[in-house]
């Protein structure tokens, strides 16, 4: 009996000295996520914060496409049940839209944020801990006539962030992201549309439909990430594309 003491002495040494090394990887891991450049691919505008807040209280009235990941370490799931390691969720993320390499997670990057993630889910909080629902429709077709007018409130909560103003781009992440809508009626208005559409409208916001549901991990070019029905509805989605016309 007398020797435990001794052992849980040792015991809580050995847990400071891992807290003291787990620290500054953390605070490391939070530089990393809040750095578009941390995924060392030139072409890359996000980072892990664009998309997701760390914290309830860090979103505002924003309408993120991403969980907040306070509790994210503890979670059972992720992506709407369809992924159950951690680590394969932050690839996702890394590689789809940030356009880093797999790779790049199995080292110093990897265990930073593995240790800023942990931090976000101290040990005996279940703040957070709960599976995020998130679903995204498989196909998308029109959803009809919506309106500009309530478009634009819409926008400032989920698009600006990444888009900047309507019509010009000012605030932008940068020069690679599109000029809403002018970049997409450029390259849409003038393209020959399937005969199952009756104009070119129609098609071009089906199109609008197809990007803010699937982004580039469900099948479509580009960075975006998709927005799910229970970040953005359908009544959302409608309208937005009422921003997008051709002559």
């Amino acid at each position: 009996m007398r020797r435990a003491a001794p052992i849980a002495i040792a015991l809580l040494l050995v847990a400071c000295a891992d807290t003291e090394r787990r620290e500054p990887l953390a605070a490391r891991g939070a530089e990393i996520a809040g750095e578009p450049a941390s995924s060392r691919s030139r072409y890359n505008v996000f980072a892990c914060t664009t998309c997701h807040a760390a914290r309830p209280a860090d979103v505002g009235d924003r309408l993120l496409p991403g969980a907040t990941l306070e509790g994210a370490a503890r979670r059972p799931t992720f992506w709407g049940g369809d992924v159950v390691h951690l680590r394969e969720a932050v690839e996702r993320c890394w590689v789809f839209f940030m356009r880093g390499t797999a790779t790049d997670l199995d080292g110093p990057t990897g265990e930073a944020l593995s240790a800023w993630l942990d931090s976000l889910a101290p040990e005996g909080s279940t703040a957070g801990t709960q599976a995020w629902s998130h679903t995204w429709p498989r196909t998308v077709r029109s959803l009809g006539d919506g309106d500009a007018a309530l478009a634009r409130p819409i926008w400032n909560r989920a698009c600006a962030n990444c888009h900047g103003a309507i019509g010009t781009g000012a605030g932008r992440l940068g020069p690679l992201v599109s000029i809403v809508p002018r970049d997409t009626e450029r390259e849409h208005c003038a393209t020959v549309y399937p005969p199952t559409y009756p104009d070119a409208t129609t098609y071009m916001r089906t199109v609008v439909v197809e990007k803010i549901r699937h982004g580039s991990f469900l099948g479509y070019a580009g960075s975006m990430p998709p927005f799910s029905n229970e970040v953005l509805s359908n009544d959302d989605v409608r309208h937005l594309t009422a921003l997008f016309r051709c002559p």
